[in-house]
C-alpha cells in the first residue's frame, strides 16, 4: 500500500512540476508586460510640448518659468533699434539659435546635468536653485500628482527641464539687443517665448527673463 502511494505521490509530482513552473513563468511574463505598458502609458501622457504647456500654466499664478506666454512686442528704445539688426545679422543669429537649441535639446535628452549647468547664466542658475522658485514650481499639479518636490537645481532638471524641454523647437527669434534675443516657438498660433539668450565669450547663455527679475 505504501508502495503504490510513493508511485502515485512520484507521478503526480512528475506532472504537477512543469505545470507550477510554466504557470510561474506565465505570470511572471504577465507581470513584466503589465509594468512595461504601465510605463508606456505614463510616458505617453504627455508630450514634451504638452507637458511644457501643462506646467507652465499650472505654476502662472505663483512663479513665472522659462519659457511662459507673454506678449511679444519689438520697441525701439534709446540704448537700442531692433531695426538696426541686417537681414544678414538676422539669419546668421537664427541659426546660431537653432544649433543652440538643437545642442541643448540633446543633452536635456539624455539627462546630462552638468553639461546642461554650462548652458546657464550664473544669476540665472541661481534663481531656480532658489528656495522659493523651487517651492512655488513644486505647487504644480503635474509635480504635486506625482508628490514630487523639488529641493535644488538637479531636481528641477529631472522633473521639470528633462520631461518639457527636450523637444523645443525654434521658429523666430526677437533681438533685444545687439548680444540678446528671444528664442520663440509658434504653438496654436501664439508666439511662446522658449528662452532669453545672450552671446557671451563662450557662447550662448540662457539668461534670467526680464520679468523674472
Amino acid at each position: 500500500m505504501n508502495k503504490t502511494a510513493a508511485l502515485v505521490d512520484s507521478s503526480f509530482e512528475k506532472s504537477y512540476t512543469p505545470i507550477m513552473r510554466r504557470y510561474n513563468l506565465t505570470v511572471t511574463l504577465l507581470a513584466i508586460i503589465a509594468l512595461v505598458f504601465s510605463c508606456a502609458v505614463l510616458e505617453a501622457q504627455h508630450t514634451p510640448t504638452e507637458f511644457r504647456h501643462q506646467f507652465e500654466s499650472e505654476v502662472a499664478e505663483s512663479v513665472e518659468p522659462a519659457g511662459t506666454v507673454e506678449p511679444v512686442v519689438t520697441t525701439k528704445t534709446a540704448e537700442f533699434d531692433p531695426s538696426s539688426i541686417t537681414p544678414e545679422v538676422y539669419e546668421e543669429t537664427k541659426h546660431d539659435i537653432f544649433r543652440f537649441i538643437d545642442n541643448l535639446n540633446s543633452i536635456i535628452k539624455d539627462k546630462r546635468y552638468s553639461v546642461w549647468m554650462q548652458y546657464l547664466d550664473t544669476e540665472y542658475y541661481q534663481y531656480i536653485n532658489s528656495p522659493d522658485y523651487l517651492r512655488g514650481i513644486s505647487k504644480a499639479k503635474i509635480l504635486t500628482s506625482r508628490k514630487i518636490v523639488l529641493s535644488d537645481a538637479y531636481d528641477y532638471f529631472i522633473h521639470v527641464v528633462v520631461p518639457s524641454r527636450s523637444n523645443d523647437k525654434v521658429d523666430d527669434i526677437e533681438f533685444l539687443s545687439e548680444n540678446r534675443v528671444k528664442a520663440i516657438n509658434i504653438y496654436n498660433g501664439r508666439r511662446v517665448i522658449l528662452y532669453d539668450l545672450e552671446k557671451t565669450q563662450s557662447g550662448w547663455k540662457i539668461v534670467m527673463p526680464n520679468s523674472m527679475r
